[in-house]
């Protein structure tokens, strides 16, 4: 009996052993799966936020001429790919404090739209068409609803690159924004 015991116990330790050695391996094999994600996902997965979750997952997007990064996850630009990139200078305006145009106080685009913080961008429609649906860094998944002369006409940035400008409801969140996210960008352009 001691004999078959021994026998036992020793198998038991040569399991455990193996267990013990391939489970690093298991989890570096596993480590190294990368999430594949396209921006259909992320899209959808932006559409899902609550506003406010929205804004939090906007600070981790970046888009660069190459792609988009979004939570770590990078997603490359190709030929066949569902987004364009561009750069643009981003600017502000707002319904209420003051220093604003009739329609804005209303908040009614030049579309006709119900303008909506975090939804609404004012964009020139020859470069953004309207509808389109843009991805910004710091400002997450909008639609183009609105348009303005100092848009079409790239004021802000001095008529070197196209403009757009993000709706808020109030001056101060606007101006806010403005003096804490830069203002030179690269935007995915939806298809």
């Amino acid at each position: 009996m001691k004999t078959k015991n021994t026998k036992t116990n020793k198998l038991l330790l040569i399991v455990i052993g193996l267990i013990v050695t391939a489970n690093p391996i298991s989890m570096s094999a596993f480590q190294r799966i990368e999430r594949k994600l396209t921006v259909g996902d992320m899209k959808k997965e932006l559409k899902s936020l609550t506003p406010s979750k929205e804004q939090q997952a906007a600070k981790q997007i970046e888009v660069k001429k190459d792609g988009i990064k979004y939570n770590g996850i990078f997603i490359p630009k190709t030929d066949s790919s569902e987004y364009k990139v561009i750069t643009v200078r981003l600017t502000v305006y707002w319904a209420r404090g003051g220093d604003t145009d009739a329609d804005s106080r209303r908040m009614r685009s030049s579309t006709g739209y119900t303008l909506k913080q975090g939804d609404s961008i004012a964009v020139d429609p020859r470069i953004i068409p309207y509808d389109k649906e843009v991805i910004i860094p710091n400002v997450g998944l909008v639609r183009a609803v609105d348009t303005g002369t100092a848009v079409k006409n790239k004021v802000a940035s001095g008529g070197k690159l196209p403009v757009i400008d993000v709706f808020f409801v109030n001056k101060s969140d606007a101006i806010d924004f403005a003096d804490t996210h830069p203002n030179i960008v690269k935007v995915a352009i939806l298809n």
